[in-house]
């Protein structure tokens, strides 16, 4: 990665980043299949165009001698789509927002329960014990999987979905048994890995083992 010397921001290269094109400057000497190895096995994305133009070095005068700093490229590359996409700037808030469009927010009737009360901090006797808690969306609970309990039956993430209730992410199960669950995401886990729990599985990102076995 030593070819690579920094990333370029500028409001060009913002643009830019909604056409999934990332700028940044590179050492004259490199070369694209040299750079294109690196930034595919470094970041795990796939590289399907590279576009560079050659800037000149930045005039220096030292006494009576007048130089000039060493030559650099300006590389953009284009990755392939990936499932982060930009939000249109419609508010400040949404400026150089992005979003996860694997994440899906259409829960499974049979996993979900609870209903919507009052919600504006009354207790028992409708008195407000708790100030400031008017209004509020409408949530129902998702039933989370803590247990594990489906022991060396391997199960396939389908699903990555939004829970109102709490800050993680959770995905839905299909395991081999036709059972459905949820769980909690494990960071880093895709649609269609393959997650195992028991006593003799191996230690890996989305397997659950007993603390006597890790």
């Amino acid at each position: 990665m030593d070819g690579i010397k920094n990333a370029v921001f500028t409001d060009k290269s913002i643009r830019l980043l909604g056409k999934n094109q990332y700028t940044s400057n590179v050492e004259s000497g490199s070369t694209r299949t040299e750079l294109k190895h690196w930034v595919e096995l470094f970041f795990g994305v796939k590289v399907i165009a590279m576009n560079s133009h050659r800037l000149p070095g930045k005039g220096r005068r030292m006494g009576p001698i007048m130089g000039h700093t060493m030559h650099y490229r300006r590389m953009i590359i284009t990755l392939q789509p990936m499932a982060i996409h930009l939000y249109k700037t419609s508010t400040p808030s949404t400026r150089n927002g992005t979003i996860d469009s694997q994440v899906k927010s259409n829960p499974r009737n049979n996993l979900i329960y609870g209903q919507h009360h009052c919600g504006k901090g009354r207790n028992a006797r409708g008195i407000i014990t708790a100030r400031h808690r008017g209004g509020g969306h409408k949530r129902l609970y998702r039933k989370i999987d803590f247990r594990r309990n489906e022991k060396d039956i391997y199960g396939r993430i389908v699903t990555i979905e939004y829970d109102p209730n709490r800050n993680a992410y959770i995905c839905l199960i299909h395991y081999g048994d036709g059972e459905k669950r949820y769980i909690l995401h494990p960071r880093g886990a895709i649609i269609g890995d393959t997650i195992v729990s028991g006593t003799e599985v191996p230690i890996k990102m989305g397997n659950a083992l007993p603390l006597s076995a890790v």
